[in-house]
C-alpha cells in the first residue's frame, strides 16, 4: 500500500514546485545521521565484544565492506574507539548543518 502524501511529492516535483537545493540538503543531514546511529552502534558492538572472543581474533565488517579480516583480540577496543570517533565526526557535522541552517533562515 502506497502511503497518500506519496503521489503528491511526486507531483510536486515533476510540476517544479520543490526546490531541490533544499531536498538535498535535508537528503543529506539524513544520510549523515543515520551513518552517525550506525557507526555508534557498531562501536557499541565492538565494544560489549571487548576480548572475549574465541580463536585469535574476529573480522570487522561494516555495511558490507571488510574492515579488517583477522582483528587481533587485543585490537578490539581499538576499533570500537574508531568507530565512535566517526560517529561523533559525523553527529558534528550534521549538528552543524542542522544549526547553521536554523541560524539563517532565523535571520
Amino acid at each position: 500500500m502506497v502511503p497518500l502524501f506519496i503521489p503528491r511529492v511526486i507531483s510536486t516535483f515533476l510540476k517544479g514546485e520543490i526546490d531541490l537545493k533544499i531536498t538535498y540538503y535535508w537528503i543529506s543531514v539524513v544520510v549523515l545521521l543515520i551513518a552517525t546511529i550506525l557507526l555508534f552502534s557498531k562501536g557499541m558492538d565492538l565494544r560489549s565484544i571487548g576480548t572475549d572472543v574465541d580463536g585469535i581474533g574476529i573480522g570487522v565488517y561494516f555495511l558490507f565492506y571488510e574492515i579488517n579480516d583477522q582483528v587481533p583480540t587485543q585490537n578490539i577496543p581499538t576499533y570500537a574507539f574508531g568507530f565512535f570517533t566517526a560517529s561523533i565526526i559525523t553527529a558534528l557535522a550534521t549538528t552543524i548543518m542542522v544549526w547553521g541552517k536554523w541560524k539563517v533562515s532565523k535571520q
